[in-house]
């Protein structure tokens, strides 16, 4: 069996496409009628027909042989050049002795004409019969009279008079009108009845791959134990054991990069913790070192003051690698409490010397809740990256609606390419190759991204049209000392990216996404 599927996440995706299997099942029941359809009118059709024409031509020959039994009679009871009143009287007893089966039409020699109907004369007579029976023939074909259809036969008793039957088909003609409803019908039924087979193969062609697409969501949204159960020996049964192989496998690899992936968190997070120490004390040498130069020569205050500054360096490196670590591993922790986001500005940029070189436009009054030793790092990164890496003028925005509150930092410099806009989030990412050395760590502005998403939301990078680089922080906004969750940005803002609102990103995944949407590995 399948295994269960739980969270809403997993039901949302699991929902989130049923348009695709939802429409091969009408695909192949209207297939199923269609093949219905053509097959029963075809053989309704040629049914028709075949029993029409059969029907008919018996018809045809039974009026030839009563038309030809009646000119033989003719001639033995007729003597030739027999007048109008024997002829008359001997086709009336030929029809009264079969119960008016037939009309007739009787032309003299002298063009005298007799009818034993009114809906029949001479002038019904088809014209393509008197030819041939002036010839003597004994000739039938059908034709309408009066709007019914006929058998006309003619035929001569020699020497005596020509006759014209005309026996009617109105019978046989409702007899066919019959037969075609009845195929009608068995056609429609047909039809009706194909649809429905259709519908059942359907349900039970679909089911498999309802289930594979089950499947399916639940790898996508990470459950890797995910498999298909085989049964039978058909396609499917083929496919749930290619299935079944495809996610062993991913799941194995996806194990294994999970493990190196932790092995390698450990490692840098060992190495940052042994570094630490050592730092300490290379970085307290550096500092009394820097404080007693003043005896030096330059060459030893420029080694020292190289020495001051990469120890610092390597240090700040240190902790933002043990920061990565905790963030990487999902251990960050969180001490949330309502913040003051305006006075925190103000302290970040007065801590950090900054207060003269920024422009502040503050919104007073906006009060979050926040970890603000987290939230004071994510300013100083963005406002450090803007003074170190932009130009003059800098300045640094706050706004808030009702349900976020917007951080902006621009600067007056050049901007950033567009090709590496993606990219700036990117660890150790360097957006110029030349200059692989910076005052900073390379690691400052993915630290401060995690740290916004920590908080449920999102930061962002753009090239204002007239100035450079404009980095956008995106935070959901809560009331104060309010214990509940802060709404993701992404459920808040329209055209909110999920995958931007989870707090802990798995690296895999992220990886993943990045390699189907063609964008750089981070």
């Amino acid at each position: 069996m399948d295994p269960a599927m739980s969270g809403p996440e997993v039901a949302e995706r699991t929902e989130r496409r049923p348009l695709a299997v939802a429409r091969l099942r009408p695909r192949l029941i209207a297939t199923f009628a269609l093949v219905a359809a053509v097959t029963a009118v075809a053989v309704a059709v040629t049914s028709y027909v075949l029993v029409r024409q059969a029907v008919l031509d018996r018809a045809g020959d039974d009026a030839l042989r009563a038309a030809r039994s009646a000119l033989n009679e003719g001639v033995d009871d007729l003597p030739e050049g027999a007048p109008m009143a024997d002829v008359s009287a001997f086709v009336a007893r030929l029809v009264a002795r079969t119960s008016g089966s037939f009309d007739v039409v009787t032309v003299m020699p002298d063009g005298a004409a007799d009818t034993t109907s009114i809906s029949t004369s001479v002038a019904a007579v088809p014209s393509t019969l008197v030819g041939p029976v002036a010839s003597g023939r004994i000739v039938s074909v059908r034709s309408a009279v009066a709007g019914r259809p006929r058998i006309v036969v003619g035929g001569q008793i020699p020497g005596t008079a020509t006759l014209y039957l005309f026996f009617p088909l109105d019978e046989i003609e409702r007899d066919l009108d019959t037969l075609r409803a009845v195929l009608a019908g068995v056609a429609v039924g047909l039809v009706v009845v194909s649809g429905l087979v259709g519908a059942l193969a359907a349900r039970g062609l679909l089911r498999p791959l309802r289930r594979a697409r089950r499947a399916v969501h639940r790898l996508e949204v990470g459950l890797l134990e995910t498999r298909l159960p085989v049964a039978g020996s058909d396609e499917f049964a083929d496919l749930a054991e290619s299935f079944n192989r495809m996610a062993g496998a991913l799941e194995r690899t996806v194990a294994d990069l999970r493990a190196l992936e932790a092995s390698q968190r450990r490692f840098v997070a060992d190495v940052s913790h042994e570094l630490r120490t050592p730092l300490t004390a290379l970085t307290t040498a550096a500092d009394i070192l820097e404080a007693h130069n003043a005896g030096l020569d330059d060459v030893g205050q420029r080694a020292a003051r190289l020495l001051v500054v990469e120890s610092r360096r390597l240090a700040g490196l240190v902790e933002d690698l043990m920061e990565i670590s905790r963030l990487d591993a999902g251990v960050a922790a969180m001490a949330w409490e309502d913040v003051d986001v305006a006075a925190l500005v103000t302290g970040a940029l007065g801590s950090r010397g900054w207060s003269g070189r920024v422009e502040a436009r503050l919104e007073p009054g906006v009060v979050i809740q926040a970890d603000p030793r987290r939230l004071d790092a994510v300013i100083g990164n963005l406002v450090g990256n803007a003074i170190e890496h932009g130009s003059p003028p800098v300045r640094l925005a706050l706004t808030a609606d009702a349900t976020t509150v917007r951080l902006v930092v621009a600067d007056g410099g050049q901007g950033i390419a567009p090709e590496h806009l993606e990219s700036v989030f990117e660890r150790f990412y360097k957006a110029d190759p030349s200059r692989p050395r910076s005052a900073g760590s390379g690691l400052g502005l993915a630290i401060a991204r995690d740290n916004v998403r920590l908080h449920g939301g999102d930061v962002s990078v753009s090239n204002h049209p007239r100035a450079g680089a404009v980095f956008t922080v995106v935070l959901p906004r809560r009331a104060p000392g309010s214990d509940a969750p802060a709404p993701p940005v992404a459920n808040l803002l329209p055209g909110g990216d999920e995958t931007v609102t989870t707090a802990r990103h798995d690296g895999l995944v992220d990886a993943v996404k990045r390699r189907s949407r063609g964008r750089p590995g981070r």
